[in-house]
């Protein structure tokens, strides 16, 4: 590893705004299913042998599907939350440094101050 690493917060920051619709249109994909689905529950019957037969494949089908999307859902959530605490430390990262080297540039001002301010010895 070279030891050299970059960053840009604010492009960053700017794509987890945009992430942060994915897991609303997941949750949104999960409710439309959901509502949508329920127009065609009765289409198999509910007591004859074809219900009987068709009905809990239907039903293990939904709610695969659905499982499915939650997980997306779940996943995409999850995404946005590691990217924000990525973002987290790299500002704090960028703030502690900027910090370290400003206290450094004081100290040495300071102490050139303190020897006459002639400069470096």
């Amino acid at each position: 590893m070279s030891g050299v690493y970059e960053a840009d917060p604010s492009g960053l920051r700017h794509s987890v705004e945009e992430m942060k619709s994915l897991p609303v249109l997941a949750k949104r994909m999960v409710q439309d299913f959901r509502h949508q689905e329920a127009a065609y529950t009765a289409w198999p019957g509910w007591t004859d042998d074809f219900a009987l037969q068709v009905r809990p494949r239907y039903q293990r089908n939904n709610t695969y599907c659905a499982d499915v999307v939650q997980g997306l859902y779940e996943a995409l959530d999850a995404l946005v939350s590691a990217t924000l605490a990525n973002l987290d430390s790299i500002e704090s990262t960028r703030t502690d440094a900027t910090e370290r080297i400003e206290a450094h540039g004081r100290s040495r001002y300071e102490g050139s101050q303190g020897q006459g301010g002639q400069g470096k010895h």
